[in-house]
């Protein structure tokens, strides 16, 4: 039997990240958080998740769109290159703090994530997303 997919939930909220680590360790997934982008690209190459769950507004407006750039750039010799297909699921507030709709360019260039959820969220619903894609990705090797 393999290890349990490995979660990094990204969000400077304390409260829901709380929640989100009952919820999450309860399903049987091992959670792991940072709390700022700049937290997060220190943390990620340590914890080596499996799917991150990342808030867009942060330190300031951008912060979670800076994650995924540096995730998903990251070429042959930058730290994150065993990182840059991680599914990432973005969980945020942003649509209704700036009246800007994001979730129709999912998966594409601008803005290269695999969900696009606006809070507030059920726990029901992000962890049926959770299940979904991670449904797609093979089990962790338990050798490392």
């Amino acid at each position: 039997m393999g290890q349990r997919h490995r979660l990094m939930m990204i969000d400077d909220d304390v409260n829901l990240v709380n929640v989100f680590r009952l919820v999450c360790t309860a399903k049987g997934y091992e959670f792991f958080a940072a709390h700022s982008a700049a937290e997060a690209l220190e943390k990620i190459p340590e914890v080596g998740p499996d799917l991150i769950i990342l808030d867009v507004i942060m330190e300031d407006f951008v912060a979670g769109f800076r994650v995924v750039s540096e995730l998903r750039a990251g070429g042959p010799d930058s730290r994150f290159a065993k990182y840059a297909k991680v599914p990432i699921i973005m969980l945020t507030s942003v649509t209704s703090k700036t009246h800007l709709n994001f979730s129709d360019r999912v998966g594409t260039a601008l803005l290269p994530v695999d969900a696009f959820i606006e809070k507030p969220v059920k726990p029901a619903e992000i962890l049926a997303k959770i299940d979904a894609i991670l449904a797609q990705v093979p089990e962790p090797d338990a050798s490392g």
